[in-house]
């Protein structure tokens, strides 16, 4: 990558060798281990989505409007201008120059993979020595998973709140304690992570999609028959006090919800034709951009300084409500599988494990990846469970706090 960031084809000189962040298996005298399969390997072998799928997965990653009020609530109107228009440029640019950047080198098939090769090659131009150029690169594709690992992982804990409150509003007069809402919850959406790859989410994501959209009828519907500027007594204040906390809440906010692209090399991985990249940021942005303003206009014009980061907090209790917790339900489902599929994927693909196999052949560890996957994606969900319960037993706004915290970290990756 030159001074101007624009983009040259590799040569064999300016080739950076990639950081191998995987464990590496020894083989024995006998050549034991000779068959397992490399990650190598393993990525050339995955099946490949198409464009519609990507669309619709990137889509639904960023589909965060339900908390938009309470995000334009925490920073005031004109500064939470300032950060949705920041955010929305910055992020949409982004994406397409990492669309750029695979088309160049396509083995930057991740954030960190792609994100230290270029820092290389940035020092490269600028005449650090090879061994300088090397050092810095290790420690940023390092420095740069860690961020990524710990964000989606937190996102995944959000979506987990975000579903057992809903559940505790669904069923108020079942007295469960938020831990065991939790912990139903991890069961429940345990069979979803199963999922092997991306591609094989093409057959439900269309599910989730639907949800949102239905959840957004039920929003505008609730706001346009109650008005509560005009109905209710005492109606919405504007204009509360903020803190530096409230404004850095807002920003972590806004950064999550354009979140997701830590996942774009690997949904360009998996693309079938990945220069169809551009068209899918211009669906994207395209569709979530105008829904972002119309959530946050109408929904801070309605609820103002009592809008919740679940929004459904200000809704009445009625049938409607609970359809669209029934149906975001769904969509939060989704997202726990969505946010953990890239971090499972690493840990499997670095210990061999091939996610296109899962009955004929065995792992290293002596079990068919079916049967590993069980057990290596169940403990780690469990662990995002346990993480839900103690943010659950905290006080505040649970959710914008922790999408703050998300986003704050990497923006949702």
């Amino acid at each position: 990558m030159s001074d101007d960031l624009s983009m040259t084809p590799l040569d064999a000189s300016d080739t950076v060798p990639l950081v191998r962040l995987e464990f590496d298996v020894e083989e024995d005298s006998s050549g034991a281990r000779e068959s397992e399969p490399t990650r190598a390997e393993i990525t050339a072998n995955l099946p490949r989505a198409t464009s519609r799928t990507i669309a619709l997965n990137t889509w639904l990653y960023m589909a965060t409007p339900m908390s938009m009020p309470a995000t334009v609530k925490d920073s005031g109107a004109r500064l939470a201008a300032v950060f949705f228009t920041y955010g929305a440029v910055s992020t949409y640019w982004t994406g397409r120059v990492i669309g750029d950047a695979f088309a160049v080198d396509p083995d930057s098939s991740t954030y960190a993979r792609m994100t230290s090769r270029a820092t290389a090659r940035v020092l490269n131009r600028h005449g650090y020595s090879d061994s300088t150029c090397e050092r810095w690169r290790k420690k940023v594709e390092l420095w740069t998973l860690l961020v990524q690992f710990s964000t989606y992982y937190l996102d995944a804990c959000v979506q987990i709140v975000y579903v057992t409150q809903y559940f505790g509003q669904m069923f108020p007069k079942v007295k469960l304690c938020a831990w065991t809402w939790a912990l139903l919850v991890g069961c429940l959406v345990m069979p979803v992570v199963q999922m092997p790859t991306l591609h094989d989410s093409g057959r439900v994501v269309g599910l989730p999609v639907v949800c949102v959209c239905v959840a957004l009828v039920v929003l505008f519907s609730e706001i346009a028959l109650t008005k509560p500027w005009e109905e209710c007594s005492p109606g919405p204040t504007y204009g509360k006090a903020k803190t530096r906390s409230t404004m850095f809440s807002s920003l972590g906010n806004f950064a999550y919800a354009f979140g997701g692209h830590g996942l774009f090399p690997e949904e360009l991985r998996e693309m079938k034709d990945p220069s169809e990249w551009p068209q899918v940021m211009n669906t994207v942005y395209g569709t979530m951009v105008p829904i972002y303003i119309a959530v946050m206009y109408w929904g801070y014009k309605a609820y103002g300084d009592f809008a919740k980061g679940n929004i459904n907090l200000n809704f009445r209790r009625n049938f409607g409500n609970v359809l669209s917790m029934l149906m975001q339900t769904v969509q939060c489902y989704y997202g726990v599988f969505f946010t953990n599929i890239a971090l499972m994927m690493h840990v499997e693909t670095a210990l061999g494990v091939d996610p296109t196999t899962s009955w004929g052949v065995r792992t290293r560890f002596g079990v068919p990846p079916a049967i590993f996957r069980l057990i290596f994606r169940t403990s780690f969900l469990a662990t995002q469970v346990l993480l839900a319960a103690i943010f659950l037993a905290a006080s505040g706004d649970v959710i914008i706090n922790l999408q703050g915290l998300a986003g704050g970290g990497g923006g949702g990756g």
